[in-house]
């Protein structure tokens, strides 16, 4: 049960988003990004960052009374305030269930899910699952865990390669692209597991060589991959 400090901690920090909220942003959030607005204020993601930069984290108390909310801001806010070590696998289940657009996914996946407790097992479970934002999730976990700081080992990475293989001709563009995502980041990670991420793309051009979403996945990562400037980049990591 929320505590009437953090039920008021909460609504201060309502009242701040909503300050900086604006109708324009709302309509451009729908019209130019595809961002889902139900339930959406209209504060940018940089302003709700700059909200939470003087507040102590990780306060999971106001994290799930800013959830509860179903703001869209404030979830991911919320977001960006829990405590991974206390995210139960119920709360992450229920919390990626309730997801219904790309961005507060993705906003989700970076500041919280791909920090907790085994994310790659949890990444896995999630792919397995049917639903759009949820599978979506777990390949958005995945590009977290194969950025360029991220201390994942090569090892694991190239365990999810048939992961994104089985994956790539799912129709749905919010899946199929955080598919060819996960692709590209895996593959710009080193040079070792570039050519581990080329081998893919080209197994699933081969393998469903009538399927445009698969194609446009797999040629997509390669244009990336094997330009001059990436191979460049990517030659100066470890």
């Amino acid at each position: 049960m929320t505590s009437p400090i953090t039920r008021s901690r909460c609504e201060e920090l309502l009242r701040r988003i909503k300050r900086f909220s604006s109708p324009a942003f709302k309509k451009q959030m729908s019209e130019r990004f595809g961002i889902c607005i139900d339930n959406a204020l209209g504060t940018p993601v940089t302003t709700l960052r700059l909200l939470v930069k003087g507040l102590p984290r990780p306060d999971q108390e106001l994290a799930e009374a800013l959830w509860e909310t179903g703001i869209h801001e404030a979830r991911i806010t919320a977001s960006m305030l829990a405590d991974p070590a206390r995210m139960t696998r119920e709360q992450l289940n229920d919390w990626a269930h309730a997801l219904n657009s790309w961005d507060i996914c993705d906003s989700c996946c970076n500041n919280l899910f791909s920090k907790v407790k085994n994310p790659l097992k949890l990444a896995e479970r999630w792919i397995k699952r049917e639903e759009e934002f949820v599978r979506r999730a777990g390949f958005a976990i995945i590009c977290s865990l194969a950025a360029p700081r991220a201390k994942t080992k090569d090892e694991e990475l190239i365990k999810l390669l048939p992961l994104i293989k089985n994956h790539a001709a799912d129709p749905r563009p919010m899946v199929y692209k955080a598919v060819n995502w996960a692709l590209r980041n895996i593959g710009k990670k080193n040079p070792r597991l570039t050519p581990k991420a080329i081998a893919c793309a080209e197994e699933i051009l081969d393998l469903y060589a009538d399927n445009k979403s698969a194609r446009w996945v797999a040629s997509n990562a390669l244009w990336e991959l094997k330009s001059p400037k990436i191979k460049a980049m990517v030659a100066k990591r470890k």
